[in-house]
C-alpha cells in the first residue's frame, strides 16, 4: 500500500518516464484505492496519469500539446 508522498513518486516515475521520456516530471498524485492519478509535465505537454499500482499499468491522455505554428505571419 502506498502511503506516502515519496513512495507515490518512486511508484510513478518509473513507468511515467519510460512512457513520456526521462524528462517527464510529475506534478500532481492523488491516491484514490488501488490507483494513483494525477497530471504530469513532459516536454512540450501536459498529461492526465493513471496507474494501476499494482500491475503497474500506466495510462495517459494529453491535456494539452505545444504545436508548430501553420499560419505565416502577414506581409
Amino acid at each position: 500500500m502506498l502511503k506516502s508522498v515519496d513512495a507515490l513518486r518512486r511508484t510513478v516515475s518509473g513507468p511515467l518516464a519510460a512512457c513520456c521520456g526521462s524528462e517527464a516530471r510529475m506534478l500532481t498524485a492523488e491516491l484514490h484505492g488501488r490507483e494513483v492519478r494525477g497530471l504530469a509535465f513532459c516536454p512540450g505537454r501536459v498529461v492526465r496519469f493513471v496507474l494501476d499500482a499494482q500491475t503497474q499499468r500506466l495510462q495517459t491522455v494529453d491535456l494539452l500539446r505545444l504545436t508548430q505554428a501553420s499560419r505565416k505571419p502577414a506581409a
